[in-house]
């Protein structure tokens, strides 16, 4: 009662003081497409490991239900950096999209919308900075992979993002393509929180992502429904996402549907519920209700492995704890064959 309470005051807040940190980023250069398609429908000086979870999930809730707050910046279809006022072309788009009502697709609140995207977007840069060892590697694999099975110069892989969110793996996806042997690339990120977009458009700027062989566009959708034809899809990439899907087990369903057999690869990078650590995972099966709340349905006690085996998906998944976040610290990660 006292989540939803605060969560209905923080939706009334003002957001007047907390746009100083993102007003001005950005003016506007004709880079990317962003289109919009409606749906209506350990060390011992360490705390305790019991307080440093207490302490990740009060930071985590305090942020979300208020704390920070963005400024409802204008989306366009073009975007300008103020560093450069030079138009660049954009690589034509290969996947037609068709976006579909789903049933899991159900109206959103957009000031809760707009908290939540905002607290990603300035909360998780301790955790992003822990996992860029292992995300840079996965994305290099996913690239060496891409250009053998790229036969022609010409040829451009489609890459598509689900729960793109504020795009933090932008940085990966425009090193990898600058050290591969790709010329171009058609990316589509899928997200039901269109407050994301803005941060996306502008992670995707300052990591150098503005290329003008790369398409980005970034549309309205959810998991279970991906608005994207069967087989035509080079790579999937899901990181944090299949913790707050409605369903988990549709959502992989969809990413099979959507890549091209043989030769489509998985990318994902999850939290999950502790297969070593009963404590933990006693606490991740008691907070995970309160975390649906505060972070946008997110489940802190998702069996994601056996989902994804059990979804036809071969390959080597690995995994790691994170230490910077120990509630959603246990975490499996890989690329896995469609």
């Amino acid at each position: 009662m006292f989540v939803t309470t605060a969560l209905f005051l923080a939706a009334a807040m003002p957001n007047s003081a907390f746009q100083s940190e993102r007003q001005s980023v950005y003016r506007r250069q004709n880079t990317f497409h962003a289109v919009n398609n409606e749906i209506e429908d350990e060390d011992n000086q360490s705390p305790p490991r019991s307080t440093q979870r207490r302490q990740f999930m009060s930071r985590a809730a305090f942020s979300t239900v208020g704390m920070y707050t963005s400024a409802n910046l204008p989306i366009d279809n073009d975007l300008y950096c103020k560093c450069c006022l030079k138009k660049l072309p954009s690589a034509n788009a290969l996947v037609d999209l068709a976006p579909s009502p789903s049933k899991f697709d159900y109206k959103r609140n957009e000031a809760l919308d707009s908290i939540f995207s905002c607290s990603m977007a300035t909360t998780m840069k301790d955790y992003e900075e822990e996992a860029r060892p292992y995300k840079s590697q996965l994305f290099r694999s996913l690239f060496d992979s891409l250009s053998m099975s790229k036969g022609k110069v010409n040829d451009t892989p489609v890459i598509v993002e689900v729960g793109m969110g504020t795009f933090p793996n932008a940085i990966y996806l425009a090193q990898s393509i600058q050290s591969s042997s790709l010329k171009s690339l058609d990316i589509i990120g899928v997200d039901p929180n269109d407050s994301m977009k803005q941060y996306a458009l502008e992670n995707a700027v300052k990591s150098g992502l503005s290329l003008e062989d790369v398409s980005l566009r970034i549309v309205h959708g959810v998991a279970e429904a991906l608005p994207i034809e069967d087989a035509s899809v080079d790579a999937v990439v899901v990181t944090l996402t299949l913790c707050s899907v409605s369903n988990p087990q549709l959502a992989v369903s969809e990413i099979r549907r959507i890549l091209k057999p043989d030769t489509g690869k998985f990318v994902f990078w999850e939290h999950v519920l502790s297969e070593s650590d009963d404590m933990l995972a006693l606490e991740q099966q008691l907070l995970s209700p309160l975390q649906t709340l505060v972070a946008d349905g997110c489940h802190l006690n998702r069996r994601t492995r056996s989902i994804i085996t059990a979804a036809g998906f071969q390959g080597e998944i690995k995994h790691t704890m994170m230490k910077s976040a120990d509630i959603i610290g246990p975490t499996i990660y890989g690329i896995v064959n469609a």
